[in-house]
């Protein structure tokens, strides 16, 4: 799939339908850092940084899953830029948490 068609796919997916969608966006070869950071906050990494998780065990997966592919290089940066969904209090916070900078960082 092309990057347009990924990122079209992303912002009219509902997420009560499951993982499915979203895990097939991450494992195209198009996604980069910046698409998989955006899906990584759209599905609540927000909670999953804060250690505040409550959610499902599949969403429990997902989010595992997707963290440490992000935290060990599986996505690519590229020209693409994504703006961290963070305020700078939050961002103060998780830095404070140890929480990496690629989760922090705007592309």
């Amino acid at each position: 799939m092309s990057y347009d068609h990924l990122k079209t796919t992303l912002q009219g997916y509902n997420w009560d339908d499951g993982f499915d969608i979203p895990q097939t966006i991450l494992d195209d070869p198009v996604c980069d850092l910046a698409l998989a950071l955006e899906i990584f906050y759209l599905a609540d990494g927000y909670s999953y940084l804060a250690a505040a998780a409550t959610g499902s065990g599949n969403w429990q997966t997902f989010i595992n899953r997707l963290y440490n592919e992000i935290v060990n290089g599986k996505y690519s940066k590229t020209d693409r830029h994504f703006a961290i969904p963070l305020n700078r209090v939050a961002k103060y916070k998780f830095r404070k948490m140890g929480v990496s900078e690629i989760f922090l960082t705007d592309l």
